[in-house]
């Protein structure tokens, strides 16, 4: 069983004095985020829950044209880190056997709601888009120098029936998702539970590196659509088998609101953007019915 680390914070200001705690082994408290106000929802939810998935996500569409051998490669991306940069190409092999690059892609830049798109088009591609043997990634960033921004954090394979017609238009969509890197497959869920102004949240996670540690926050927005994190929960700590569970107590919660509020666990716990830019899995927060 993973552990969150201990820590005591107090707070005040626009929380109105809100204390969060995280509970496994031993207890630690979680603080704010900029920002943060306190819940005023006024329908009331006494459940929910939280499926993680992999992010980022997106989608590739290539488009090759036989009278211009041209190649058309759009991307776009949703669950970026929002501001963050990330580079893109067109591999040989496949997700699980990597190669070499094929094509390079335009830069991902992540927008304030973590979604990035791009388009390029290349010249000369006379034999068509392969059936198999290509594949799709986006990397870590913001540069490819080191082994934490080379690592990829989004893979598709490629597959086109249609290669063996070279006079016709070709036309394939990619679903980008979970990789073989480190963290990049995650599953796991989380439960909520308010009772009085206390909200109960345990969480239980598996697909993490043995032994990692990895921010854990609440956020205001949705997965697709990502906005401002209301609460900075305690790094989560895996155990070596990669598995980690706890819980934490929000307290002055007046209810859980029908929409609007997400977690999100990062690729590492540290304060430099290289750190912290890439989110490993996202789950909105669902009342129950």
């Amino acid at each position: 069983m993973g552990a969150f680390k201990p820590r005591a914070t107090a707070w005040a200001g626009a929380l109105g004095g809100l204390a969060l705690l995280f509970v496994l082994v031993a207890c630690g408290a979680a603080t704010p985020s900029s920002g943060a106000a306190p819940n005023r929802t006024a329908v009331a939810s006494t459940f929910a829950s939280v499926v993680f998935k992999h992010m980022p996500t997106g989608t590739a569409q290539l488009i090759w044209t036989p009278q211009d051998h041209s190649l058309t490669v759009k991307v776009s991306m949703q669950g970026l880190v929002p501001g963050t940069s990330h580079p893109a190409h067109i591999h040989k092999g496949s997700c699980q056997r990597p190669g070499p690059v094929v094509y390079p892609l335009p830069m991902l830049r992540a927008d304030e709601h973590g979604q990035a798109s791009i388009t390029a088009v290349f010249k000369g591609e006379s034999e068509g888009i392969p059936a198999t043997g290509w594949y799709i990634n986006v990397h870590n960033g913001p540069t490819a120098v080191t082994a934490a921004q080379i690592q990829s954090i989004s893979c598709g394979d490629i597959s086109n029936p249609a290669s063996s017609s070279p006079k016709s238009r070709q036309q394939v969509t990619v679903a980008l998702g979970e990789d073989i890197a480190p963290n990049q497959a995650i599953k796991g869920q989380a439960q909520l539970r308010l009772e009085g102004r206390i909200l109960t949240i345990h969480v239980a996670v598996s697909g993490l590196a043995p032994d990692s540690t990895h921010d854990f926050q609440l956020h205001a927005g949705s997965c697709s659509s990502m906005g401002q994190s209301l609460y900075n929960l305690q790094p989560l700590k895996a155990n070596a088998r990669g598995e980690a569970d706890g819980s934490l107590t929000v307290r002055g919660i007046k209810a859980i609101p029908p929409s609007g509020w997400y977690l999100v666990l990062y690729q590492a716990s540290g304060a430099s953007v290289e750190a912290n830019s890439d989110i490993i899995a996202c789950g909105d927060v669902v009342p129950a019915i």
